[in-house]
């Protein structure tokens, strides 16, 4: 089976989120997972660290184990702001050429889903920071209504990675759209805020997932894990993704790219 890894970039400094709670609610999920036994004191100790030094993003880090394993993967970034994404434009620029410097892809993180003349602007803006004439959304929180997808595709975009319905690639209305069949968060929290699982079970669940995807039948399975969890903070989910990839690697699957699938999907849809 085919695997496409992604990674959504939410935040890149504390500093961002000073008129907002989301560090706050870091600082009590830390203290409630370490009280429920899901994290040891030192990890809790490293996200207090990792809060004073001010940076939250880890996308150099995620590239090199990316690199290493011959996953190139996709990083959707933010273009507006909204639901705890407060990076500007200008800040984000340079981690978008770093990332298609080094091979990788990159997308749009989009706010605007039901409102096409924002979503237009946020096209604009990544497309003229990119370069890109092609590239893909996925939703801040995988938010969608019944004229997402019709709004996408008249935006613009090549592809959208938003839908949370377990199916293969396809095409709707006039745009490829691909299923998160598994992310960080549903593996590690299981429908809870916090932290629910321990790493073995965590991939455990990830691993029936794919199972289940090969069973249907699906071509690419599609997993989605966030770069901020890379790092020592939160090491029980830095383990399971690179559990994962491991695991997924040793089953002979083959990691592509939105764009790779793309072609492969319309050539076999549209043979010569």
């Amino acid at each position: 089976m085919r695997v496409i890894v992604s990674h959504d970039v939410d935040h890149l400094r504390v500093r961002e989120h000073w008129k907002d709670v989301i560090i706050p609610k870091m600082l009590v999920r830390g203290k409630y997972e370490l009280l429920r036994g899901r994290i040891p004191f030192g990890e809790l100790v490293r996200r207090y660290t990792m809060i004073l030094h001010g940076r939250m993003e880890h996308i150099e880090e995620v590239m090199r184990f990316d690199d290493r394993m011959g996953v190139r993967s996709c990083f959707f970034f933010g273009m507006a702001n909204g639901l705890g994404l407060n990076y500007s434009r200008e800040r984000v620029a340079p981690f978008i050429q770093r990332v298609l410097a080094r091979g990788f892809e990159a997308g749009v993180h989009g706010i605007a889903f039901n409102n096409e003349a924002a979503m237009m602007e946020e096209h604009e803006a990544f497309a003229a920071i990119s370069g890109l004439k092609e590239f893909g959304i996925r939703m801040h929180y995988l938010r969608q209504d019944a004229r997402t997808i019709a709004l996408v595709e008249r935006t613009g975009y090549s592809f959208d990675a938003t839908s949370r319905t377990f199916e293969d690639s396809r095409r709707v209305d006039g745009i490829w759209e691909f299923s998160v069949h598994e992310m960080d968060t549903w593996a590690m929290c299981g429908g809870s805020r916090y932290q629910a699982r321990n790493t073995s079970d965590a991939v455990a669940h990830t691993m029936s997932r794919f199972e289940r995807a090969e069973a249907m039948g699906i071509g690419t399975f599609n997993l989605l894990f966030h770069d901020v969890y890379y790092t020592p903070a939160f090491n029980s989910w830095r383990s399971w993704y690179e559990q994962v990839v491991r695991k997924l690697a040793e089953r002979g699957c083959t990691f592509t790219t939105y764009t790779e699938a793309m072609r492969t999907s319309e050539a076999r849809i549209d043979p010569m």
